[in-house]
């Protein structure tokens, strides 16, 4: 399926000082929870494309409403989202929110209403056949694409149509200045953590053009984060397999894994996608360990899983927005991924 700087301008100190105190207690708290054997850290607690069009809802007057955009794919399928904008301008980082089966965006309303209050800016859509992503563009009005009944082809058109869409939005978002399209985090679960995995994938090797280069032009490797809520090795033909032998995917991403450890086999599944990516991100030393760890495994002393585990006594969107803090606003490499006109091929 698959081809082979300094922070220019600081988020407001307030905002960075508030994660780094969410952080130390979460981890704290989480490491004080559960220490595996091991006894590494694991707790228990610019343009649109050519092809694609475009329509957004009038926005009302106001800082930071949301927006219900429609997006159509190259395969012609409306894609309803909605849109959260962040307030960082062109230091603001993207975070997409991809649901369960037969689940839809509704279901993400209080994690993205929350991580925008972070300073992020969330794009949450109805993936094809699920909420209001169920009609073609031109087909008849009884033509309905749903979850339950659609072909095994279509969970992969997720990644490469509905994502591609997805992605060219923020590409556009980027282009006019109000996000940095480099530090694009996608959070997932169980289906949507599947569909999160298969586009770091796709995004690694720049999808249509097939390379990630196109002369100096970057056309993909923009996810630098996945956050996986009770992830499965393998859902509707889509499969952690697939993707396994890229290296970006392998190494090159931050990672938190969340799971409720009390369901046996979410447990299992999550352990096995965590076991994946521990080959490649090996446990570091030292006294800042915490601040170059890039892969986190949270077991929750629950039997709750995918998005049930936004239950607020949980704090799963404190210990979201915290990773995201971490790694893409605070790290080193963060530092790098400076925001850039990203103009495409023949534009």
């Amino acid at each position: 399926m698959y081809l082979q700087s300094r922070f220019p301008s600081a988020l407001r100190s307030r905002h960075l000082l508030d994660h780094r105190r969410r952080w130390i207690v979460l981890a704290c708290a989480l490491t004080a929870m559960s220490l595996p054997a091991n006894g590494s850290w694991a707790a228990d607690p610019a343009k649109a494309d050519k092809k694609s069009e475009r329509k957004i809802a009038k926005k009302e007057e106001g800082p930071a409403k949301p927006e219900e955009v429609e997006l159509v794919t190259n395969d012609r399928l409306r894609l309803a989202l909605t849109y959260y904008p962040g307030d960082q301008g062109k230091e603001t980082v993207p975070i997409v929110l991809l649901h369960m089966w037969k689940q839809s965006r509704a279901d993400y309303k209080d994690l993205a209403v929350y991580l925008q209050s972070q300073g992020y800016a969330v794009v949450v859509p109805d993936l094809r056949g699920h909420g209001q992503s169920t009609h073609f563009k031109g087909a008849r009005r009884d033509s309905e694409l749903r979850a339950a009944t659609m072909p095994m082809r279509q969970f992969g058109a997720m990644v490469t149509q509905d994502m591609k869409a997805v992605k060219d939005f923020l590409w556009e978002e980027n282009d006019a200045g109000r996000l940095n399209l480099d530090k694009l985090c996608v959070v997932g679960a169980e289906m949507g953590a599947s569909v999160a995995l298969e586009f770091a994938g796709f995004d690694a090797v720049g999808y249509d053009y097939g390379r990630l280069y196109y002369g100096p032009l970057k056309l993909g490797g923009f996810v630098k984060a996945l956050v996986l809520i009770s992830p499965e090795w393998t859902f509707k033909g889509l499969s952690l397999r697939q993707v396994a032998s890229i290296r970006r995917v392998q190494r090159d991403l931050a990672v938190l894994i969340l799971v409720g450890k009390k369901d046996t086999r979410a447990l299992k599944n999550a352990k096995r996608v965590n076991d994946f990516f521990e080959r490649y991100h090996p446990e570091p030393g030292g006294n800042d360990r915490i601040d170059r760890k890039t892969l986190f495994f949270i077991r929750l002393d629950t039997s709750l899983q995918g998005t049930k585990l936004l239950d607020p006594k949980l704090e799963v969107p404190a210990i979201i927005s915290a990773f995201v803090a971490r790694r893409l606003v605070n790290s080193e490499e963060a530092h790098d991924w400076v925001w850039k006109n990203r103009k495409r091929p023949h534009e």
